[in-house]
């Protein structure tokens, strides 16, 4: 009977380990956002604190291998883009307003899968508060 107790004992802190990790992995995972529409790809655009004016989009075969700055961004943002390396997808290219900087949205499978904000004058890479990702 006194083993039982032991293992009950156990028992609440293993099932809060176990909620723990998988919230951590969820926190971590990709995300999964919804740009199948102009509607949608300006929200995130907004969500990031943005204004934006669509420029253009245009189909593009998406790498196998990516620059470190730029897989490290997407990191940031939580995108899923590696998982869509090698495949096709849609590249749309937006200014954002009060700026001099573009942003640039990859898409696949109606999901956004890749973002970078960019300053086409200095030729660099930024997250979206107008940094280089470090």
């Amino acid at each position: 009977m006194k083993r039982y107790v032991k293992y009950l004992l156990l028992l609440p802190p293993a099932l809060l380990c176990c909620v723990a990790i998988l919230f951590h992995h969820q926190k971590n995972a990709p995300r999964m956002i919804r740009a199948v529409t102009e509607t949608d790809r300006s929200a995130w655009l907004m969500l990031q604190g943005w204004h934006s004016n669509f420029l253009s989009s245009r189909p593009v075969a998406i790498p196998e291998n990516f620059p470190e700055s730029y897989s490290h961004l997407q990191e940031l943002l939580h995108l899923p883009l590696h998982q869509y390396a090698g495949k096709h997808g849609v590249l749309y290219t937006y200014q954002l307003e009060n700026s001099s900087l573009y942003a640039e949205l990859l898409t696949a499978d109606g999901m956004l899968i890749g973002a970078q904000c960019y300053d086409p004058e200095q030729q660099t890479t930024l997250d979206f508060q107008g940094k280089p990702p470090v």
